[in-house]
């Protein structure tokens, strides 16, 4: 992705006028994940899957959210990072990581599902390391830890 592509974005805190947005990319997303089982595909309910959590969202220059990050702060845990299917492999979920620098402190943690080859892919690139496996109604899972940043 070249350097005027992603100037273009940017993350801001989400408004409540964004939950539509992240709740149809979090619906899309889940909906269509085939590594899941069936059952867990049907839960898209968004308010209820980030309910307390710290919301950002990644815009385009004519605020198009792109895609967002849910954090769960007191365990700088992140829940849930999802691209709208049509701005993948642009660079929005690096730069919605990337933000987190600057208010949430390290080491963070999520989970990914096993089966969920490209997100694997995507975190292990950046230096995330596996810290725990476990398994859940969604799966096989890992746990992983990122303690510095890509920068540092």
């Amino acid at each position: 992705m070249s350097g005027d592509a992603m100037q273009q974005k940017s993350i801001r805190r989400a408004t409540p006028a964004d939950t539509i947005d992240a709740g149809r990319i979090f619906r899309d997303v889940v909906s269509s994940a085939h590594w899941l089982p069936v059952a867990s595909r049907l839960q898209t309910d968004f308010a209820a899957a980030s309910e307390g959590e710290d919301v950002f969202v990644c815009c385009d220059a004519e605020n198009v959210v792109q895609g967002f990050v849910a954090v769960w702060r007191p365990e700088a845990f992140i829940h849930h990072l999802y691209v709208d299917s049509r701005f993948r492999d642009q660079g929005v979920g690096t730069l919605l990581l990337d933000s987190l620098d600057s208010w949430l402190p390290r080491p963070w943690t999520l989970k990914c599902a096993n089966a969920n080859h490209a997100a694997m892919a995507f975190y292990l690139s950046r230096g995330w390391r596996l810290i725990a496996e476990g398994e859940n109604e969604h799966g096989s899972y890992s746990v992983l830890e990122s303690v510095a940043s890509r920068s540092a």
